[in-house]
């Protein structure tokens, strides 16, 4: 078994795994063809006090990228950090979907240096958007993590009309109380794919055929 092959068994365990979880497909997973929109994106958390190490690991040495969202890697420190308790990313889906739900996660407590999740979102927002150059987007809702209770929640989002998008802006509004910088760990973005032409022609041939 080659390195490639050992990878992908194990990228399908993690999504079989992450499936089982909350019962409903990522769309905002790198390996599906997720993208940051960096240009749209708030400015990552430069740590200009040292290298800080919990269990012989370094925490916040560095700058990551907003990309750490969009993959299932969930160690401490391994998230995405911009300065203060307001700030925001925004994802380019791999395909269009009507979207029912978000999946927002942090490490849990019991792992968390200092057993402190100060850093974790509380308050925020979320909308939707069919085009990237559009400046609101539609409302999707806002909502309180409740990350000491529950390392992963899924919320369910607010789309009355059933209005497909393919960018999603997550807007952090609030932290639990650090004075330095928020931390995400992962955004999941969960709906249904909007069918494509050649899934209407697919359908449309298998009404035809003569049972």
């Amino acid at each position: 078994m080659t390195g490639r092959d050992a990878q992908k068994l194990i990228d399908e365990a993690l999504e079989k795994l992450e499936y089982n979880q909350v019962q409903m497909p990522d769309f905002a997973r790198k390996a599906s063809g997720a993208a940051i929109v960096h240009s749209k994106t708030s400015a990552s958390f430069r740590n200009t006090k040292g290298i800080l190490y919990w269990a012989g690991l370094p925490l916040l040495h560095s700058m990551k990228s907003p990309e750490v969202l969009l993959e299932p890697a969930n160690q401490p420190g391994n998230c995405w950090s911009f300065a203060g308790s307001q700030g925001h990313v925004f994802i380019k889906l791999p395909k269009a979907i009507f979207p029912r739900a978000v999946t927002l996660e942090h490490i849990s407590v019991r792992v968390s240096p200092g057993e402190n999740i100060s850093s974790a979102p509380k308050d925020f927002a979320v909308y939707g958007m069919k085009a990237e150059n559009e400046e609101q987007g539609l409302f999707l809702g806002e909502f309180t993590y409740m990350a000491a209770e529950h390392p992963f929640e899924t919320f369910q989002l607010k789309n009355e009309r059933s209005d497909s998008i393919q960018y999603v802006k997550l807007e952090v509004l609030s932290n639990w109380g650090h004075p330095e910088y928020t931390c995400v760990y992962r955004l999941r973005v969960h709906g249904d794919a909007v069918p494509t032409e050649e899934d209407s022609a697919w359908h449309s041939a298998g009404n035809n055929r003569v049972h």
